[in-house]
């Protein structure tokens, strides 16, 4: 089952205490943020907090014409279907039995941030997992002691 993914664009306001830090003028969970100068554009799954959203009249549906007209990260090759497909991943519990390499642990700790993820970390990601930071005795086969 595919779910709805909404591609909303809405204003950006800057935080006086942040260095200027620009942040979402309404808060929207588990969802990617593409800023841009005075809009950002945001994508999500829920249709509860996309009709709260655009309750609002600063808030506007992104249209598929739109999104092919603007670049998500000029200069980066992402497009914005990688960053639909990223989108259900959200807010999801992704335990598994393997083990947890150090690029998705970086990767956490950047997403927390918000701070995007391009086309090459989204490589280094890659490269970075093959060292495992967790549940490395998970991948490794069991070798039975010698008695004596």
């Amino acid at each position: 089952m595919n779910a709805v993914i909404h591609w909303l664009a809405m204003p950006v306001e800057k935080q006086a205490g942040r260095n200027g830090q620009r942040t979402l003028k309404y808060d929207v969970p588990n969802s990617v943020i593409v800023y841009g100068r005075r809009t950002a554009y945001v994508g999500f799954a829920d249709n509860k907090v996309a009709e709260r959203l655009l309750a609002h009249p600063d808030v506007e549906i992104l249209s598929a014409e739109e999104r092919r007209r603007i670049e998500p990260l000029p200069g980066t090759p992402m497009t914005w279907e990688s960053l639909e497909s990223q989108i259900p991943l959200l807010g999801t519990d992704r335990r598994r039995k393997g083990a947890v390499g150090l690029g998705d642990v970086i990767s956490a700790l950047t997403r927390r941030a918000r701070i995007p993820e391009c086309g090459s970390c989204a490589r280094r990601r890659t490269g970075l997992n093959r060292i495992t930071v967790w549940g490395w005795w998970r991948t490794r086969k069991l070798q039975l002691q010698p008695e004596g």
